[in-house]
């Protein structure tokens, strides 16, 4: 007969919701913690910090997961990097996954594509070529991150059209300044799709390289 889990961690996305999402972590830790169980709120690290650099909380987390006897999901857990981890760890340790909000065994759990002790690191596949890894990437994250490259690429295109209208007639040429907003027209269409950190700090970088351009810094 399998144990009761007493140690229960919860887990689920932070980064760009308002407050940091820590009102669902606390209300989520308060429910377990009512039913009985001994939390592992996040939310609660580092007396609510958060202005410390994300491996920090990472290392933190990992080793609080691996301590704990089962996991309990956030809704949107799946657009969060770190959650993603964490869930994959759990699934490696055989923990069970529940619902935060229902406190019942999380329905139809997401079988990962890889196991980590699957994962490999690109220099142990020595005989991939450049076109072999750019088959591998565009077949893989990338395509789940940014949608079908059609999809991505006519989403750019008309934020382009718009950028460019007034350079595509005869003798109009593309200037330095121009590059950045197309840059961040790239972005956009990325974040459209589906929300990743790192389209918005390359939104932010670009917005500065333009102003830079501009002489403006």
């Amino acid at each position: 007969m399998v144990a009761q889990p007493r140690r229960i961690y919860v887990s689920g996305p932070m980064t760009g919701l308002p407050d940091h999402n820590f009102p669902a972590f606390h209300a989520a830790a308060a429910r377990l913690r009512e039913a009985g169980y001994e939390v592992i709120n996040p939310a609660e690290n580092f007396g609510g910090r958060t202005d410390l650099p994300r491996e920090t909380y990472l290392r933190a987390d990992v080793i609080l997961v691996a301590q704990c006897e089962a996991i309990a999901m956030l809704p949107n857990w799946q657009e969060s990097r770190g959650a993603r981890l964490e869930y994959l760890l759990a699934r490696e340790l055989n923990l069970p996954v529940l619902d935060a909000d229902t406190l019942q065994p999380l329905e139809n759990p997401p079988v990962p594509t890889v196991g980590l002790h699957q994962l490999k690191l690109v220099k142990e596949a020595p005989g991939e070529t450049v076109l072999d890894e750019a088959i591998r990437i565009t077949d893989g994250a990338r395509q789940s991150d940014y949608g079908h490259p059609r999809d991505d690429f006519s989403r750019t295109a008309l934020m382009w059209t718009g950028i460019l209208g007034g350079r595509l007639r005869d003798g109009a040429e593309v200037t330095a300044g121009d590059v950045p907003l197309c840059m961040i027209a790239v972005k956009l269409a990325r974040q459209s799709h589906r929300h990743k950190r790192d389209n918005l700090v390359d939104i932010a970088g670009y917005s500065r390289t333009a102003a830079m351009v501009a002489g403006e810094e």
